[in-house]
């Protein structure tokens, strides 16, 4: 059983089977979904994403979700990619999501940073750009694995159409 499920604003849309994550759907498919999430664990909010149409399609809501999204966003159709799952056929629209907080602005962060970080001796300073360039390393891994993996899921939708165009058609025939 297969799920259909588009992603805006970018668009980009396909089929993934059914029992897929929706955060494993969006990297396969190439959408702009999930930089930085935790993979599963749910303790970001990198992929917080609103369901525009289809929620009968989605696993209910975890507690995991509850809990980081907080009873003020329950009645709203916020989810975590990464803690929903296609559980059932049918179409699924999906809209990027921000959380709405007030974050400080870069600027301000960006100066905390660098106090913090002057301030700290010098085998503190090297760990910390070891950590952080393991991080880059490791993000520049994930993105060149996922890039050939969101190609052979676009070239699968091709196929996929063009068997249903097929079938379509050969029905239309014996009608």
């Amino acid at each position: 059983m297969t799920v259909s499920i588009t992603f805006e604003p970018s668009g980009i849309s396909g089929v993934v089977a059914q029992g897929t994550y929706l955060i494993d759907a969006a990297r396969r498919m190439g959408a702009p979904l999930g930089t930085g999430c935790t993979a599963g664990k749910g303790e970001c909010p990198a992929c917080l994403i609103s369901v525009k149409s289809g929620a009968e399609v989605l696993s209910p809501r975890s507690l995991v979700e509850e809990n980081q999204l907080g009873d003020e966003q329950f009645d709203q159709s916020l989810r975590l990619a990464c803690q929903v799952k296609l559980e059932n056929q049918g179409d699924v629209v999906v809209m990027v999501a921000t959380r709405p907080e007030a974050r400080p602005s870069a600027t301000d962060s960006v100066a905390d940073l660098q106090k913090k970080f002057g301030s700290l001796p010098l085998s503190k300073k090297i760990a910390t750009l070891m950590q952080f360039e393991a991080i880059t390393a490791s993000e520049t891994f994930d993105a060149a694995l996922e890039k050939p993996l969101a190609l052979g899921s676009k070239a699968f939708d091709s196929i996929m159409n063009r068997a249903r165009a097929a079938r379509a058609q050969g029905e239309a025939k014996k009608s």
